[in-house]
């Protein structure tokens, strides 16, 4: 559709929600105003009493409904994974359409440790699908390399360590090649030292997010990394990443990550992976302008009947009540999540709307349903698109992340109450998929076993 016109909604902008029209042509947002009258070449979406959002960014997402980014297409029979070319390319669309049904507009598609030659196989056949497929272009904007340079064994949580690589840009230019650039953040944890940091600089200088993750290092380390570029810290409070509140050595990575300015977080947003107490307490320690929102969703995410699995030698469990995923023999470690983008929205602003009790603030008083829209977008769409590189007119087409007039069309249509979160269409660069999903806060307190 050339010209799009979504009458009537309340229009969730970075700092208020108001109510008019707004008109999509070739993709772009032209119009912002009331009473925009259309001509007879465009298509209209009634959205009275509906939200025109800015659509998800999720930036660490290895896979769903069977597909995982690193590993292939999960057989449930054999307990296995199938790596070839036309199964793993077959998987790969299954997950980016169960995405765009969710509310994603943009997802990086995320790796876990494992053998370097089946890493650029399957970045290859990546690189090879959106080559075959220039629709979903528009949806994966890259890779997250998360598990390749992780270090110390203590902190590898649902990663392999027998698949952990010392930090070298002769492997990072290995991958580029396979996946065709398509590396845009890379997990470098700081105590791979002065090579780890010089390695960061070069990977900065040419457009790369630096994060720092599943990570030993001491305060000191850690702050060596963000003086040379790092700027996210992996699944924040999920660990593993050291926590030292003592004074020496700068306290530990977690301390370090919290103080930074320079530093965004990630938080796993399922309520079980951390606790929204601690969630309330995070985003008002950090300003809501420095918390990005993500999923951490695993291959097991939408199959209904997965009991048990092994994933490189790791053995997991999905919770009695599907919500989350174990790895076995360590209960108070969980693997990725099965969460997805809209559960985590309609999670959030259950959050901000209630007063909370926190962990380190004694009270969080309950936020407008309005206030919490603005927020919630901003850590679901606008800072990830700030971190990389992709809010301003750049490297996408007039920018995105957030809803202006002037910016890519990458926005969705839902019926949103303080009980209820539902979305009705997503909208990726002025194309219109309808959706259906009815997503009711997943975990609306504190979790309770």
């Amino acid at each position: 559709m050339e010209k799009v016109l979504i009458k009537g909604a309340s229009i969730v902008e970075s700092n208020k929600v108001h109510q008019a029209d707004l008109l999509i042509e070739k993709g772009i947002i032209t119009k912002i105003n009331q009473s925009i009258q259309p001509d007879s070449a465009t298509a209209i979406i009634k959205a009275e009493d509906k939200y025109i959002l800015p659509g998800f960014i999720d930036i660490h997402n290895h896979g769903s409904v069977g597909f995982d980014a690193s590993f292939g297409t999960y057989q449930e029979k054999t307990d296995s994974f199938n790596a070839s070319q036309q199964v793993y390319k077959k998987g790969l669309k299954t997950a980016l359409d169960f995405y765009i049904n969710m509310g994603v507009t943009k997802v990086l598609l995320t790796t876990m440790a494992a053998p370097l030659d089946k890493l650029c196989v399957t970045l290859g056949y990546i690189k090879s699908f959106l080559d075959e497929h220039s629709e979903y272009k528009k949806l994966v904007y890259g890779i997250n390399l998360e598990g390749t340079f992780l270090k110390d064994p203590a902190y590898a949580g649902a990663q392999n360590p027998a698949y952990f690589y010392e930090a070298d840009q002769h492997i990072i230019d290995k991958l580029q090649e396979a996946s065709g650039n398509l590396l845009k953040i890379v997990n470098i944890p700081p105590e791979h030292g002065k090579k780890g940091c010089e390695l960061t600089r070069k990977l900065v200088k040419n457009g790369v997010v630096v994060a720092g993750g599943h990570s030993a290092a001491f305060g000191d380390e850690y702050a060596q990394a963000v003086d040379a570029g790092l700027n996210l810290a992996v699944h924040f409070l999920n660990g593993p990443s050291r926590s030292n509140s003592k004074s020496y050595r700068n306290g530990g990575a977690v301390e370090v990550m919290l103080r930074s300015d320079e530093v965004f977080l990630e938080i796993i947003c399922d309520g079980y992976h951390v606790d929204p107490s601690y969630v309330r307490d995070v985003i008002a320690r950090k300003g809501y302008e420095r918390v990005i929102m993500i999923t951490d969703t695993m291959f097991a995410n939408g199959l209904v009947n997965l009991e048990r699995f092994e994933l490189l030698g790791l053995k997991g469990a999905v919770s009695k009540n599907k919500q989350f995923l174990q790895v076995l023999g360590a209960e108070n470690t969980l693997f990725g999540s099965v969460l997805k983008s809209d559960v985590g929205y309609a999670n959030v602003i259950s959050w901000l709307t209630r007063q909370m009790s926190g962990t380190w603030h004694r009270m969080h008083e309950a936020l407008s349903l309005n206030e919490a829209l603005v927020q919630a977008s901003v850590m679901f769409s606008t800072n990830p698109a700030k971190l990389v590189g992709i809010y301003e007119n750049n490297t996408i087409k007039s920018g995105t992340g957030s809803i202006e007039v002037g910016k890519s069309a990458d926005l969705l249509v839902a019926d949103i109450a303080l009980d209820k979160f539902s979305i009705t269409h997503n909208v990726i660069q002025g194309r219109v998929y309808a959706c259906n999903t009815q997503s009711n806060s997943r975990n609306t307190g504190a979790y309770k076993s």
